[in-house]
């Protein structure tokens, strides 16, 4: 520990996260004459009502501050821009590199308390930080506000900050790209066979699969069992085109879709909602049929949860892969029948448009404890 902050330390893909840094030659860009970002920066302090916000990027041993909000004339003349990195707030957030970072109070929390108790210290004892996340899902810095009060953020502005910080990434990699000369762009052959994917730090994923499916396989002729699935799947494709969310695959009997990527609206999560609940419907249509026609019912069970995650082209189908996904993957495990199991998460961005019925905290498998709901209606 030194001067009060134990350090960050074994971070995964650190050496590809500098790469990228390198890559987008941010370290010793000057942003500070571009109104582009000042403005962000003054927004996220409006937004959140902290009296100063910065944009700070994390290198090795360096956390430099690019833009930084609030401060008189006089105070950013005398303001060191650069920082060992190992004495910052921000460095934590390399740890949990997709999401917020928020300490309400630093003088309680334990990473933060030893140093800010000091009476030479800093005087601000509130930090929240989004972080500042490439298109190829690496961490280049934070944007954050800070206050000399602790406080809270609310959920609208804690995604605000999110939004924003996409935005200044936006801008870094717009302007990158628009600085490199076509005979730096020439590809080789080999080289545009290669896909990257793309970030994007909030979407919401939906997993589905039937109840018993298995005994089903056992008791069913192939071909009604292969034509059924085929009946609910397509009608699936249907709802999910009704509410513009992507389609995944499927897997056997299981279905996924994302919202949030095709058009980056901030609405993903009611809409996967709506899709979840029409899927619950078109089952229980289908079982009335089933019933006349004297065949079993089917039985779907959901699991839905927001976060970041990677999207992109894997081989010759779309595909998204991240830490949310297999959190959205537990939760459909985790599911009752006829039920549509959402994360905490995603209860947030619903922000109180739906019914829903805790199920208290629930054990996702590899993932601990978990506070869950059961979706029943949307407003």
């Amino acid at each position: 520990m030194e001067q009060g902050i134990v350090p960050v330390s074994n971070l995964p893909n650190e050496d590809l996260r500098l790469t990228e840094l390198k890559r987008l030659d941010i370290m010793d860009k000057d942003l500070g004459e571009d109104p582009r970002y000042s403005s962000l920066t003054e927004v996220a302090s409006y937004l959140t009502e902290c009296p100063y916000s910065a944009i700070n990027i994390l290198g090795s041993t360096l956390q430099r501050c690019k833009i930084i909000f609030g401060l008189s004339k006089e105070e950013e003349q005398d303001f060191e821009r650069d920082e060992p990195r190992d004495l910052t707030i921000c460095q934590f957030s390399l740890k949990t590199p997709h999401q917020p970072l928020i300490i309400e109070n630093l003088l309680e929390d334990e990473r933060t308390k030893h140093k800010y108790s000091r009476p030479e210290s800093s005087s601000i004892r509130f930090y929240a930080g989004a972080p500042l996340i490439s298109s190829r899902g690496f961490s280049l810095g934070v944007l954050c506000v800070v206050d000399d009060s602790p406080k809270s953020l609310k959920h609208n502005q804690i995604e605000g900050l999110r939004i924003l910080a996409d935005q200044i990434v936006s801008l870094i990699e717009n302007d990158h790209d628009a600085e490199q000369s076509s005979e730096n762009e020439a590809k080789t052959e080999e080289e545009d066979a290669q896909t990257f994917g793309k970030y994007y730090s909030s979407a919401t994923i939906l997993f589905a699969d039937f109840v018993g499916f298995t005994s089903k396989v056992e008791r069913l002729e192939p071909g009604e069992l292969l034509a059924t699935l085929n009946t609910f799947f397509k009608g699936f494709d249907k709802i999910v085109q009704k509410y513009k969310v992507r389609k995944v695959k499927t897997i056997g009997d299981a279905y996924m879709c994302v919202g949030g990527i095709s058009e980056k609206r901030s609405n993903h999560a009611s809409e996967v909602c709506k899709v979840a609940l029409d899927m619950l419907r078109f089952v229980d249509a289908s079982n009335m049929q089933h019933e006349v026609l004297g065949k079993e019912r089917w039985e779907l069970r959901i699991g839905i949860h927001s976060g970041a995650l990677i999207a992109g082209i894997s081989g010759n189908s779309f595909d998204i892969w991240g830490d949310a996904v297999n959190i959205a993957a537990r939760l459909e495990s985790s599911s009752d029948p006829g039920k549509i199991h959402i994360s905490e998460k995603t209860r947030d961005y619903l922000e109180g448009v739906g019914q829903l019925t805790p199920r208290g905290n629930i054990a996702l498998k590899g993932k601990g404890n978990w506070s869950t709901f059961f979706l029943e209606t949307l407003n």
